[in-house]
């Protein structure tokens, strides 16, 4: 395995050990990336988490110290991983100012040189998947999107990603923004979707269960039909009848009509 160092002149170096990674953060994003590289055999040297708590637990998970005193985190280490939300990154990213290595965020859509003037070697390591602390992934199920400051930063951000993650590509800041607001669409307003439909079964006292088969089987023809084939329902089949049915029974829910009526225009005029 690869080591990356910073070496005082500020070039690049190779060696052959585990990486040294200190992870900033302590949520979803941090939970799954320190399992991840915990588990390839890298070494983490620290947690840090502005709430100890959080800090702690994740940090007893692994063995490792966990701290919310930014004096206690390494000032020196291979990788620094900043995965904290998208308001805070730049923030925090100045409270570490005096650290030496190759900082990397973890973000979709924010873009990579927000790291510049900040630090001298920086990147993005962005986990292209839905992340929940309580769901273990393997890291066989997460494609990792990477981008570096410079071609040996973008090298050694691959080589630490590949001894983790089976799917690595190449992203730049513009195009990783449109994957994120593609994901956005496929999977936080599919949840979205979901839970209007849950909603208004359970508004007529009918369990919402009744579902699930059916959303098993929208995923399955997603797969194998693609998201153009396998669509079926009013719109696609040009149903003003029913559809106009539908939007009298949303008429106390204006904001749910009201996307009801946007989607299914959208369908009706991907079909022309």
């Amino acid at each position: 395995m690869t080591r990356t160092n910073i070496a005082s002149n500020n070039q690049i170096i190779e060696s052959t050990d585990s990486y040294n990674i200190v992870i900033i953060g302590a949520g979803n994003v941090s939970t799954h990336i320190s399992r991840h590289f915990h588990s390839a055999g890298h070494h983490i040297s620290c947690i840090f988490s502005r709430t100890e708590a959080s800090a702690q637990q994740l940090a007893g998970e692994h063995g490792v110290p966990g701290t919310s005193n930014i004096e206690e985190v390494p000032a020196e280490a291979d990788f620094y991983i900043l995965a904290v939300p998208d308001r805070a990154v730049l923030e925090v990213a100045k409270l570490f100012r005096h650290c030496t290595g190759i900082w990397l965020h973890t973000s979709g859509a924010l873009p990579m040189n927000l790291f510049q003037g900040i630090f001298e070697h920086y990147g993005v390591l962005y986990p292209f998947q839905t992340l929940s602390r309580s769901r273990p992934l393997k890291p066989s199920q997460v494609p990792c999107l990477v981008e570096g400051s410079s071609p040996d930063v973008t090298a050694s951000v691959k080589k630490l990603a590949w001894s983790v993650y089976d799917s690595v590509e190449d992203v730049d800041s513009q195009n990783r923004l449109v994957i994120h607001a593609a994901a956005v669409f496929a999977n936080n307003f599919s949840y979205h979707m979901v839970h209007i439909a849950k909603e208004l079964i359970a508004g007529q006292k009918l369990d919402p269960k009744v579902l699930d088969p059916l959303l098993q089987e929208t995923f399955e023809k997603i797969k194998t039909m693609g998201a153009v084939d396998g669509r079926t329902g009013p719109a696609v089949r040009g149903d003003k009848e029913t559809m106009n049915k539908h939007r009298e029974l949303l008429k106390d829910h204006p904001e749910w009509e009201k996307l009801y009526t946007f989607i299914s225009r959208d369908i009706i005029r991907s079909r022309e």
